[in-house]
């Protein structure tokens, strides 16, 4: 753990390029600032080195933050809507079921220890005042380190105004080397000179270099990258001859004045193509390669062959940064960019240049959306992730107005991208200006931009919006005949009904999409079988859940990166550990997801898969290792602002509680469970939540709670099929039925349970059912059907690796019938009906219990089809009494009294209390 912590901790910062001169002072009252305050921001003009300042301010205060330093760079963003997005992007928090960016990083964060660098806000300062109060006031562990040209004026900010370098005292060489300005123009002259020395004949003029440029580092490197052909000397003196140079006058302060002066004059000393290829860089953002740079910034009467030597030219003369790697990037500061898209804009050429970017930006768009369905992961997403800052710069250029019809087509081929990638609320903010765009749209894009903003709402939480934008967009996927995309669209309506729980719909939007989703985008395909496997376990077909969870893993073994595989590893196991039975490749199939997603961050799986991990092991027994998988669950989630999470987790720690004999702990978790379902409005497992929370209250005596669990969940159901659900609920109310000593009704509703568990294929519950079936054949005094029904409980579990208490489990009272039956029938009688018992197979169990039962099977509908209990109800409701007056009659819960009108209604197929008392008094049905 301490290893992940400190790969962790440093993975968020670069490296130094060069090294930091002096500065020793201002970053020890930085560091004392960090560690007193919530908010530091560190201020000055352009060049006066924040930047620097703050990386070595955070790489040295990293290991005093538990989750490290990390830095978010927020110079190249053109919209300020898009800070909170850029913010949880740069913290590696996905914005998947996040309400919206800002509030998925507060959640993140909320319990982490971590410095957050926020470069470059002073074009943004209005949107980053408010994350970074969101964050002081919601994470109080999280410390913020801002820089800018001015502060941004939060409660309880710490502002550091960045001086700039210390001067030499006079020209002396002593005096030079002493100095952090003096320091650092030797260094960078050596850089980019080595033979250069410090000496008698250049320290005064050096000395003077850095007295004209009032000490700011960034005017000082620039001036001594001249070095190779101008010696200090000549330096010196062509700075006396540049006015703009000197410090003093006019509006500005000198510094800053002094900055843009040397920037220019520097410019001003390039050759005519060099200026040229330099205004033209300033429209790329973030960094870029050669050949974007030749794509982009060539054209009349600059050769795109030409354009190498003139970049290597700037960059020895620090007006543009290499980036050195596998392959060369380059980059601008920021002061220098904007000096240089002044110029461009000067020249005449800014419309031309921003329409080769956004044509380059178009071209990629359309070659990584074509090679999705092949490509691997880095081939597709690599090249839109490189580029994305130039891309966004040129969708706002776009869509501002300048080429809107052409910007809506760039954010539609990007739609797929953005959503694979966790960029939802980017995806939200561009395709939502797309779609206002009043010029009529081809169909295949209108669809892109549709679709892309159906799924930005649903990830964000928002799927009541999400919904009609994803039938418009299927609407127009299939007026274009592009049955790829009609399938990305009926994947998420399929999505949207798996959320609510319906399965019937699933089925629908998928078996509607068949003959789409298996053709040439196996990931979509893959995802069809994902939600096949996921309505299948709702209908209670365990069976097609396996089979659809097998082929969604082929197909994601097919696709581009083996997108979706850990979804599909994860889906495919829910059956095996919710009842089919653990086999050593449901154990496999789990550990490979965890592999995947340490490779491939993808906190929504991971937190999903978490979740089975944790109920495997305490399946197995196996509790330690249960326990840490709750809280990596717990983890996953919150740092990738999961909302799932609000569910999953506790269904985990319910089923943990459970293993360990728990029982208020379990009850608790799973009302934690259904509430989180309902408050983030993916409801899919509140049913079965309540199911389990009703067995486990009725297991344990409270009736009140557990015919409480029985009335909610089936109102949540709504009438929606969820067989092993609603099995569980009739198992709830057999163990409340055996509670009041109505064994009849209490047998029936267990065998009538145990039967649709094991028809469904949950094998685990139907173990539970034969295993209270042979309680309640010992409170029926069948003693020889007790022994044979417990005798073959325990060896249908081992295979299943069934070996701790589930939600439905009632161990403890099978001991006691067991030792009631052998009392009864004597070692002999009891022994042979035992070993009977051993020789029966799960499936003969539950046929032997099915024929063995005893008690009465009554019609499904119909006067005939009350029990004992229900007829009871009616003849007090015939009387005229409320549910409590008829609880107090009865000595029962009133929830328990709802439960059974509930049932009424249904059998007779009436509606109101009404119509009960008038059919009750026609057939003299009288309380007494």
């Amino acid at each position: 753990m301490q290893t992940e912590r400190r790969l962790e901790r440093h993975s968020g910062l670069p490296a130094e390029v060069s090294s930091l001169v002096g500065r020793g002072p201002q970053i020890a009252a930085v560091l004392d600032g960090v560690r007193t305050a919530r908010v530091v921001a560190l201020t000055g003009p352009g060049g006066c080195g924040k930047t620097r300042l703050a990386l070595r301010v955070a790489t040295l205060a990293a290991g005093t933050f538990e989750d490290g330093a990390r830095l978010v760079e927020l110079a190249s963003l053109t919209e300020s809507a898009l800070v909170p997005a850029s913010v949880a992007e740069a913290l590696g928090v996905s914005e998947r079921d996040a309400a919206n960016p800002t509030a998925g990083v507060v959640r993140a964060l909320a319990d982490r220890e971590l410095l957050i660098v926020l470069d470059n806000c002073e074009h943004v300062l209005g949107s980053v005042g408010q994350v970074v109060v969101m964050l002081a006031e919601q994470c109080r562990r999280v410390r913020i380190l801002t820089t800018s040209r001015e502060r941004l004026d939060v409660p309880g900010e710490f502002v550091f105004p960045v001086p700039p370098l210390e001067l030499p005292e006079d020209g002396s060489v002593g005096a030079v080397a002493a100095s952090e300005a003096g320091r650092l123009f030797v260094a960078r002259a050596r850089a980019a000179s080595p033979a250069f020395t410090l000496d008698a004949g250049n320290a005064a003029a050096i000395a003077e270099v850095c007295s004209r440029l009032d000490g700011m580092p960034l005017a000082i490197e620039l001036a001594a990258a001249r070095c190779p052909a101008l010696g200090p000397v000549q330096l010196a003196a062509r700075l006396e001859g540049h006015p703009g140079l000197l410090s003093g006058g006019a509006a500005r302060p000198g510094r800053h004045r002094s900055l843009e002066a040397l920037v220019s004059w520097s410019y001003e000393l390039l050759g005519e193509d060099e200026q040229r290829l330099l205004a033209r860089l300033s429209v790329l953002r973030g960094g870029f390669d050669l050949e974007m740079a030749e794509r982009v910034a060539g054209g009349e009467p600059l050769a795109p062959r030409a354009i190498a030597g003139l970049l290597a030219s700037l960059a020895d003369k620090s007006l543009v940064q290499v980036q050195a790697g596998p392959v060369v990037r380059y980059s601008l500061l920021e002061t220098v960019r904007q000096f240089a898209g002044g110029r461009l804009a000067a020249s005449g050429e800014e419309t031309p240049v921003q329409v080769r970017l956004l044509e380059w930006a178009l071209e990629v768009a359309r070659s990584a959306e074509a090679a999705l369905p092949t490509a691997e992961r880095t081939g597709w997403s690599d090249p839109l992730s490189a580029g994305q800052a130039s891309i966004r710069a040129a969708l706002s250029w776009a869509l501002g107005g300048q080429e809107p019809e052409a910007g809506r087509e760039l954010a539609a081929r990007l739609a797929r991208w953005w959503i694979a990638t966790g960029r939802y609320s980017e995806a939200g903010q561009f395709l939502t200006t797309a779609a206002g765009i009043a010029a009529a749209a081809a169909p295949g894009i209108q669809a892109r931009v549709l679709l892309g903003a159906a799924w930005s709402a649903y990830h964000l939480g928002h799927n009541r919006r999400a919904a009609p934008l994803a039938a418009d967009g299927v609407a127009w996927a299939r007026q274009a005949r592009e049955p790829q995309l009609e399938a990305w669209g009926r994947n998420l309506l399929a999505g949207l009904a798996w959320h609510a729980g319906d399965a019937d719909r699933v089925v629908a939007e998928i078996e509607s999409s068949r003959a789409l989703s298996g053709q040439a985008d196996p990931a979509l395909a893959a995802r069809a079988q994902v939600l096949l496997a996921n309505a299948a376990f709702l209908s209670g077909d365990l069976a097609g859940q396996d089979r659809h969870g097998r082929l969604a893993i082929e197909l994601a073994r097919t696709a581009a990166g083996q997108e979706g595989l850990a979804l599909a590893l994860t889906a495919w196991s829910l059956s095996a550990i919710s009842g089919a039975g653990i086999r050593p490749a449901t154990v496999a199939a789990l550990d490979e997801a965890a592999n995947l997603t340490a490779a491939h961050a993808d906190r929504f799986t991971e937190t999903a898969m978490r979740r089975l991990r944790a109920e495997l092991f305490a399946t197995l027994g196996q509790l330690d290792a249960a326990e840490t998988e709750v809280g990596l669950c717990w983890a996953a989630g919150r740092r990738g602002a999961v909302r799932l999470v609000e569910f999953l987790g506790p269904l985990a720690e319910a089923r943990l509680a459970a293993a360990r004999g728990d029982t208020v702990t379990v009850v608790g978790a799973l009302r934690q469970a259904a509430d989180g379902g309902r408050r983030v409005g993916i409801v899919v497992f509140v049913p079965a939540a309540l199911a389990g929370l009703a067995c486990m209250a009725a297991i344990a005596g409270d009736e009140d709670a557990a015919a409480a669990a029985v009335g909610e969940a089936r109102a949540a159901l709504g009438g929606r099929r969820q067989a092993i659900t609603a099995a569980a609920l009739g198992y709830a109310e057999g163990i409340m039925a055996w509670h009041r000593g109505e064994l009849a009704d209490a047998e029936y509703l267990v065998r009538e349970a145990t039967v649709q568990w094991h028809r469904c294929g949950n094998r685990m519950g139907a173990c539970d059912g034969i295993e209270l079936l042979g309680v309640l054949a010992a409170a029926r005094e069948r003693f020889t059907d007790t022994a044979r029904l417990l005798a073959a409980t325990d060896p249908a579990r081992q295979p299943l690796r069934y070996l701790t208490p589930g939600f439905t489990a009632n161990r403890g009272a099978a001991a006691g019938a067991i030792s009631q039956a052998r009392h009864v029938l004597g070692d002999d009688r009891f022994t042979q009906a035992w070993e009977e018992g051993q020789g029966l197979t799960l499936d003969d169990a539950v046929a032997y219990a099915a024929r063995k039962g005893g008690g009465r099977k009554r019609p499904a509908t119909g006067w005939a089809s009350l029990t004992p209990a229900e007829l009871e109800v009616v003849r007090l409701v015939g009387e005229g009494l409320r549910n409590d007056a008829i609880a107090r009659r009865l000595f029962i819960a009133p929830g328990t009294v709802k439960v059974h009108l509930s049932h009424i209604f249904a059998k007779l197929g009436i509606t109101t209390r009404a119509e009960l008392a008038a059919q009750a008094a026609s057939r003299n049905l009288t309380a007494g």
